[in-house]
């Protein structure tokens, strides 16, 4: 046998020693580092894909990201299992990379952060109907998953190899100062997040107590705060809503513009007129205006009320005035009324050509220059709560249906349906949609009639549903039920806003003229969907007219929210922002997304009430809507209990949103960058900001009164009437 020859063996190639020192490093540091850091990195890519600033939050934010990684770590490794750690590491770092991507497409979808309960409820209806939407979300959206998922794919990349493992193993000598270590940064983390930052920074402060709201805290501390407090707000209630801060009523004052330049003495004078003794009368007594209060007997019922959350209530109300009644007060007192929110209506729409009729209801009524609907956080449910309430939906999607089980006797449909008007609800959508079947008719409306339980009869079944065909199908209804009290819910309106997503665009394609062919597509197709609209209300309107009750029948639209399906997004397959190109201007803030219009109209302001068509300059909002209504009804009612005002009273003028933006006749406070910006050529002081800020939390709170206390219920019975106070 030959013998073996000896072959030199070449030592194995060993990676550079500054290698093998990180790789070291690496393999000890990460069970304390990557969680953190990851769940960091997806608070960031967030903020940047979004593009929205970065607030003063921003290291709250950090801090509260490193919390929650650090949470992940100590709950994975109390299992000394490497695989069990592994696989739940995994497991909860694959729920927020689900989470901050979701967010993302409600936020490029919506222009808003939306909490987990409206995400899923809206995610049902959207598997439901717009299955076309939901999948081309997903599939434009692809490089956007992989950014959030990235953390996720390394995580599992990196602890499937020997050298690197997301805990020691079990026959290491310092597993229990792994969990040490990992419990130890939590708590350091958490003493900062919860005590340390928030009382040297009061805009942290304030955005996790008084000042909370879903969306506006998701900007301004992070998603991970907004989510920790909804479900501890949700659980147990905010019991920094149960407070209010007692403001002067008054505004203070503003520097006075200068004194015009003296008009210059005339050429001449006029000889006086005297008058004429034998023809002039004695002019009539002004009229008296009382107060829209109801006598509660405050005293009493404070002194009675065994919860402190209600007495706080009952103190705030007791502490402030009613507005007056005026001029308009009862004007519409007896008429039909019809109530219609448009979906995705802008007033950009509206042109004297195209839309004549949507055009005349706008200017010949009730004219309002300066009106918004905020986007509220729970998309069309929301809106409909701010018009139907008077108060600002603070729990999003979720509001409508929790008013749905309180005491309701204060809304319009309620009021008018106790004096013996006929009512009923309306809908060319589906009528289980957002849970209209069980919520609509709560407000005051004795049928609810949507498709799939009677709209079918008269509309036909296609995406979206014509808004004209359902207006012919059931005016007739109430034509013969006078009076009557209706409101409708359009949905012609509604993206996609493509010839191929939206039924009644491809119906109206061809209705403009040829100067509207270099319109983008996009913005033509929205424009045609709301035709519909157009044709639906000049046909409501030749009804009324031909019946002989139009002067009788009062009309009040506005929309549930803005054109979201015209902004930038995967959701949307919009491959540029044609919301800013519609409006002709960069949409930057809810004041420039949110401004649209409201009709109130009547045809008896075409005729014999024509002096009271008057133009309301100020800023009014959908709050406003349904106390300003009652007061043109002459209903009576405490205006002390609503978040908005009568708009023809003496009230002062505010439109807010519920991350704490305002707008008054003198500026815009924007919560965002806490910045108020006056109209020119006016000083404000700031001690009025501040005034405001007080002003537009106390109204937040007494909306989340009536939905977590059930503040009405404990003033008015089911028929209205107001409860003994002893």
């Amino acid at each position: 046998m030959k013998e073996k020859q000896n072959v030199e063996q070449r030592p194995k190639k060993r990676p550079p020693l500054i290698l093998l020192q990180l790789l070291v490093i690496f393999r000890y540091i990460m069970p304390f580092a990557y969680m953190p850091l990851m769940i960091a990195y997806m608070e960031i890519i967030l903020r940047l894909l979004c593009g929205y600033p970065f607030s003063p939050g921003l290291l709250f934010m950090i801090v509260v990201a490193f919390t929650a990684g650090a949470a992940i770590n100590f709950i994975a490794l109390l299992f000394p299992n490497p695989t069990v750690s592994r696989v739940l590491g995994t497991c909860m770092l694959g729920i927020f990379c689900v989470v901050f991507a979701l967010e993302y497409f409600m936020f490029t979808s919506y222009g808003l952060f939306m909490t987990l309960e409206t995400i899923f409820t809206g995610m049902g209806n959207v598997l439901g109907e717009f299955t076309d939407v939901f999948l081309s979300a997903i599939l434009s959206g692809i490089p956007i998953i992989i950014a959030f998922f990235l953390p996720l794919i390394i995580f599992l990349v990196i602890t499937t190899r020997k050298r690197i493992q997301y805990t020691v193993g079990p026959k290491k000598t310092h597993d229990r100062s792994v969990s040490l270590i990992t419990l130890t940064l939590m708590f350091v983390f958490f003493i900062l997040g919860q005590s340390v930052i928030p009382a040297i920074d009061s805009e942290v402060m304030a955005a996790r107590t008084t000042e909370y709201n879903f969306d506006g805290t998701s900007r301004r501390l992070g998603l991970i705060s907004a989510f920790a407090l909804d479900i501890r707000y949700s659980v147990f209630g905010n019991p920094h809503t149960d407070s209010f801060v007692f403001v002067p009523e008054t505004p203070l004052p503003v520097s006075p513009e200068p004194d015009p330049p003296p008009e210059p003495e005339p050429d001449f004078v006029l000889a006086p007129i005297e008058p004429d003794y034998e023809t002039a009368t004695e002019t009539d007594p002004p009229r008296e205006f009382g107060y829209n209060e109801i006598d509660f007997d405050f005293e009493t019922r404070i002194a009675n009320e065994s919860s402190s959350k209600i007495r706080s209530v009952h103190e705030y109300v007791a502490s402030i005035s009613g507005s007056r009644e005026n001029i308009h007060t009862g004007i519409f007192e007896g008429k039909n009324l019809i109530i219609i929110t448009a979906e995705a209506l802008a007033k950009e729409v509206i042109d004297p050509v195209m839309t004549p009729t949507l055009y005349r209801l706008m200017h010949n009524g009730f004219y309002f220059s300066d009106y918004y609907q905020p986007a509220w956080g729970g998309s069309t449910s929301s809106g409909e709560y701010s018009v139907l309430m008077g108060l600002a939906p603070v729990d999003g999607v979720r509001s409508i249906r929790t008013a749905a089980e309180k005491n309701l006797s204060f809304t319009i449909g309620n009021r008018l349906s106790n004096l013996g008007y006929y009512s009923a609800a309306f809908h060319n959508g589906q009528h289980t949609y957002y849970n209209r079947h069980t919520t609509h008719t709560k407000f005051g409306y004795s049928t609810w009639t949507a498709m799939g339980n009677g709209m079918q009869e008269g509309v036909r079944s296609v995406w979206p549903a014509s808004d004209l065909e359902m207006i012919e199908f059931t005016v007739p209804r109430l034509i013969e039920n006078t009076p009557f009290s209706a409101y409708y819910m359009t949905i012609s309106g509604h993206a996609l806003y493509t010839r191929m997503g939206n039924t009644m665009a491809s119906k109206n394609w061809n209705a403009f003229p040829e100067q509207y062919d270099a319109m983008p597509d996009f913005i033509r197709a929205y424009m045609a969907c709301n035709l519909e609209l157009e044709y639906a209300m000049e046909h409501l309107v030749s009804a009324l007219e031909e019946a002989g009750i139009a002067d009788d029948t009062v009309i009040v639209m506005s929309t549930d929210h803005y054109p979201y399906g015209l902004e930038k997004s995967e959701s949307w397959g919009t491959d540029k922002d044609y919301l800013s190109e519609l409006f002709g201007f960069a949409v930057n803030t809810p004041v420039d997304r949110d401004h649209n219009a409201l009709i109130i109209w009547s045809g008896a302001l075409e005729n014999e009430l024509q002096d009271l068509a008057v133009e309301v300059s100020v800023p009014t909002f959908s709050l406003d809507i349904l106390p300003t209504l009652l007061n043109l009804f002459g209903l009576e009612f405490d205006s002390r209990l609503f978040a908005g005002r009568d708009v023809f009273s003496d009230a002062e003028p505010l439109v807010f949103w519920l991350n704490r933006s305002w707008k008054t006749e003198f500026g815009f406070f924007n919560a965002g960058t806490s910045s108020f910006t006056p109209i020119p050529d006016v000083t404000v002081p700031e001690s009025y900001v501040n005034r405001i800020r007080s002003i537009v939390a106390n109204k937040v709170n007494i909306s989340n009164a009536v939905l977590e206390h059930n503040y009405f219920n404990v003033l008015f019975d089911s028929d209205g009437n107001v409860r003994d106070p002893g």
